[in-house]
């Protein structure tokens, strides 16, 4: 930010005096409002009134450089410097990749670079926690997800803020279905045939997740709600560690979003069965939806979206708002996010808030009826 020049400051100007030395003896005595004052306890007076004036001129810039800058409160002030990305998981992850192929759309789109700061841990809560404490001016943001904003609220016992109140909606990023992945070996082909067994055989299909209460675990809670049938669930750390136990045929499915299975169906790995999401993605085109096998109840779609600290003024949210629109309306970003398995989910603030407190609500429910506890 320029500096600014205090008012009274002569330090760049110059001026021409005419000094004329005069005895002080031949000076008359000082008199004000009819009083005399001795010629000495003036001088002394003034002086100190100058040196204060002196003071204040000198210290009145440094106040105001140590004074905070106020959040902008119109569009055309911001930004003037790089913007803050919090991505809430580990490097080289899905979420990181997108969190690094917007960030590079966002730097161009808006002018100023958009710094990524991996902050993981904690399903995306210790990440998010940094965005909620920070000052709300529009120079940190956060990437957000389902999991983070509306599921990890039902799931911790002690969250740090309150996931509803503690961010400002900036708009959506991507959508990602969520798909189920059966062994290869396995001689169920379809959704119907995986119903039929479990029906069979209660307990026996067993289905693998990333965790306790993970999208992965609430989407098979899901489907055995829809369907009636009894399932096992086993969760692992990760869901990429259950990849090897539904090829080894230990457990007979899994639960995954698009992005993060991608590989392991294009590795034939596994076999596509069914995607979680009302319409078929770009990215496999014929794998059929679970509204095709029947059950449109049980679809759930892992979203993405950004965030700032609560209290961003509204011109600063538009701006971003717009931003992010027109960067996923851009064709490489969009041929990016395929690419990775999601499909470009541009939103205003306001349908993104709707969609969080819906989320909220059925997650909530899910995680109640199923039985779970938070941990």
């Amino acid at each position: 930010m320029a500096s600014r020049r205090h008012p009274a400051s002569l330090s760049s100007r110059s001026h021409a005096f005419s000094v004329r030395k005069v005895s002080p003896a031949c000076l008359p005595e000082p008199r004000l409002a009819g009083r005399s004052f001795p010629r000495r306890s003036l001088l002394v007076h003034a002086a100190a009134s100058a040196t204060l004036v002196t003071l204040s001129l000198v210290a009145a810039p440094t106040l105001h450089a140590q004074t905070p800058s106020a959040a902008p409160t119109t569009a055309g002030a911001y930004p003037s410097r790089p913007i803050r990305f919090i991505v809430p998981f580990a490097a080289g992850g899905v979420s990181d990749i997108l969190g690094r192929s917007v960030a590079l759309k966002m730097s161009e789109v808006v002018g100023q670079q958009w710094v990524v700061e991996n902050r993981g841990g904690a399903g995306g809560t210790i990440g998010a926690d940094v965005v909620a404490n920070a000052t709300p001016d529009g120079y940190t943001i956060l990437l957000s997800s389902l999991t983070t904003q509306s599921i990890a609220p039902h799931m911790l016992k002690k969250l740090p803020y309150n996931t509803l109140t503690a961010f400002t909606p900036v708009g959506g990023v991507a959508l990602s279905p969520n798909i189920l992945s059966i062994g290869s070996s396995q001689p169920m082909k379809s959704v119907k045939d995986i119903i039929a067994a479990a029906k069979a055989n209660p307990g026996k299909v067993i289905y693998g997740s990333s965790g306790q209460g993970s999208i992965g675990h609430l989407t098979g809670e899901i489907l055995r709600a829809a369907t009636g049938v009894d399932m096992t669930h086993v969760p692992f750390k990760s869901a990429a560690l259950a990849y090897p136990d539904v090829m080894g045929g230990n457990i007979t499915m899994v639960f995954d979003t698009l992005p993060s299975a991608m590989q392991h169906i294009k590795s034939g790995a596994v076999r596509p069965v069914a995607m979680l999401s009302p319409k078929r993605s770009p990215a496999m085109p014929d794998v059929p939806t679970i509204a095709e096998a029947g059950f449109p109840e049980a679809t759930l779609n892992f979203w993405s979206a950004l965030f700032g600290p609560a209290n961003m003024p509204p011109a600063v949210v538009q701006r971003l708002n717009e931003s992010l629109n027109k960067s996923l309306a851009a064709p490489d970003l969009r041929d990016r996010l395929v690419a990775l398995g999601s499909d470009p989910w541009p939103t205003t603030p306001q349908e993104l808030t709707t969609r969080v407190r819906e989320d909220f609500e059925r997650m909530g429910k899910v995680i109640k009826t199923a039985g779970i506890a938070p941990e």
